[in-house]
């Protein structure tokens, strides 16, 4: 490389020399300027300059790095920590007193529904329910009849006939009477309700209420949405060419939109198809520590890196390189002598970054004892 063409000024900042116009005695070494003659191929500096500033050389290290794919998705919860809440039969909604974000309890009155219909059902179960008692008294004197050869056997088929279909009915009616929150216990003592209570299937919060008082809530209708947050997680997609390096147990790090804090968790399942249409794989990650973390809300959006291996690269300290116009410099030490040190500009290629160390990607102009000013070069301001 022709370094000729760089222009180089070098500023040494020395506490001492930042405090000259105190009382105090001078820095025993000067600063370096060579802004006079930027052409030159050579950065010369003192051993005085070189010690005052905190200067230190250093070598090419290996270090551990992880490999990461990135991936991107959403916080979630279980479906079973959702319900979307509608009617088995039809109604009009006569109270209504839950808004989105209400936290509920499993088994809470969500709102009550009233409808002509749910008065005929009970009034149906009631008749049943006596017809019932006089078919199946018949149906035991017919029977009984019938083994003793008094009555005809067509009139006991009759009654059993009689009996079985009512039983079936009021069983029926039974079973729609609990779908709708009716307790047929107290029905039979004579307690019929006109109106009828909706529960709340889970505990979690009301995300969505689709209902108003007076509305007709028919049974294809989704009434309420409830999330129960108590167990979240983070979906997230991978395209298809890094779906092969990604293993359950793998370190998940994520940070949602809006939020600079940055979270954690782990491959808990790997998706098995790929979609179509984007040409990813869903990942399914647990969350470390989720029962701390309260700025997480199902339906974020969420940015994420996925650590599938760790691997050695050769680094140089972060402090080492000096980026001039999206360009990256190193400070080759030339010679060192009792006296001085003489450095050289080098341009080199950066890959990953992580804070203290930065990976250096083409070495093939490095020597194994080449040496660089690993401490200070900050202070060199290069034009």
């Amino acid at each position: 490389m022709d370094y000729k063409n760089f222009g180089y000024k070098l500023l040494i900042s020395i506490g001492l020399m930042l405090t000259a116009c105190s009382t105090k005695e001078s820095a025993p070494a000067d600063a370096i300027d060579i802004s006079e003659n930027p052409h030159v191929d050579e950065i010369i500096i003192t051993r005085a300059q070189f010690e005052a500033a905190g200067m230190m050389l250093g070598s090419l290290e290996q270090q551990t790095f992880d490999k990461y794919i990135k991936a991107n998705g959403y916080i979630d919860v279980p479906p079973e920590r959702k319900a979307s809440v509608s009617v088995k039969f039809g109604g009009f909604v006569k109270s209504l007193s839950i808004l989105p974000g209400d936290k509920i309890k499993q088994g809470s009155v969500l709102f009550t529904l009233e409808n002509p219909e749910y008065l005929q059902l009970q009034q149906d179960y009631l008749e049943t329910k006596a017809q019932l008692n006089y078919l199946q008294s018949d149906y035991e004197r017919q029977k009984l009849l019938a083994s003793e050869n008094i009555a005809s056997q067509k009139n006991y088929l009759k009654a059993e006939s009689d009996f079985l279909v009512a039983k079936a009915r009021m069983e029926g009616l039974r079973e729609k009477l609990r779908m709708i929150n009716i307790d047929t216990d107290r029905l039979e003592k004579g307690t019929i309700e006109s109106v009828v209570n909706v529960y709340s299937p889970i505990n979690g919060f009301i995300s969505k209420v689709n209902i108003t008082r007076g509305v007709f809530v028919a049974p294809a209708d989704i009434a309420v949405e409830i999330v129960d947050t108590e167990h979240m997680h983070v979906e997230l997609r991978v395209f298809e060419k890094d779906v092969a390096d990604v293993r359950k147990g793998q370190k998940i790090n994520f940070q949602v939109t809006g939020s600079s804090v940055k979270h954690t968790g782990e491959v808990y399942l790997v998706g098995k198809t790929i979609e179509s249409d984007t040409r990813t794989v869903n990942i399914h990650g647990h969350i470390h520590e989720e029962e701390s973390i309260n700025d997480l809300l199902p339906g974020m959006y969420a940015e994420a890196t996925i650590d599938v291996a760790s691997v050695q690269k050769p680094v140089l300290p972060s402090e080492t390189v000096v980026s001039i116009d999206n360009v990256h410099y190193v400070l080759v030490l030339l010679k060192e002598t009792p006296d001085e040190f003489r450095f050289q500009r080098m341009e080199i290629s950066t890959g990953q970054f992580n804070n203290q160390w930065i990976e250096i990607v083409d070495t093939s102009s490095i020597q194994p004892n080449m040496k660089f000013l690993v401490k200070g070069a900050f202070n060199l301001v290069m034009e």
